[in-house]
């Protein structure tokens, strides 16, 4: 499953204004000063609560120097998973959603993002063209039915 339906999205925010109030909050910070506190990490958990397909957000290594020397071309994407699944960058990860976004919301999109071992893949496998993965997985606990309700 690349993208959430808005069954599953409506799963994360604590009611229908919450994520109209993050859109609103997230073009005011794009747009401000607080923009270069902002890293990829935030952008990736910016797309996955809007239940985009992340995966799309991210550019390719090009400089060929940083590429010859080892460099992955997906780089900056394993990085932001990384530090998206990472308990240590959870509070800064949080901080400039300015409470808007709970670690309650980053737990379940966590849960629909698998953690992948990056390292374990071959670089053409990181191609941004083409994923060995899913963008997101529905947990078992989560289920879907055919008119869209989600039970869990």
């Amino acid at each position: 499953m690349n993208t959430l339906s808005r069954a599953i999205t409506a799963q994360i925010f604590p009611d229908n204004n919450s994520y109209m109030t993050l859109q609103s909050q997230w073009r005011v910070l794009v747009n401000s000063p607080r923009k270069h506190e902002l890293k990829a990490a935030h952008y990736l958990l910016y797309q996955a609560l809007r239940g985009k397909d992340w995966r799309k957000a991210f550019t390719p290594i090009s400089n060929q120097r940083k590429l010859d020397n080892g460099a992955f071309e997906s780089w900056g994407l394993i990085q932001a998973f990384n530090t998206l699944h990472s308990r240590v960058w959870e509070g800064a990860l949080l901080a400039p959603f300015d409470g808007l976004v709970t670690a309650e919301m980053l737990q379940l999109v966590r849960s629909l993002m698998l953690n992948h071992n990056f390292y374990a893949l071959r670089k053409h496998q990181l191609s941004l063209h083409s994923f060995p993965f899913e963008a997101y997985k529905l947990p078992e606990t989560l289920l879907v039915s055919d008119k869209g309700a989600v039970n869990g």
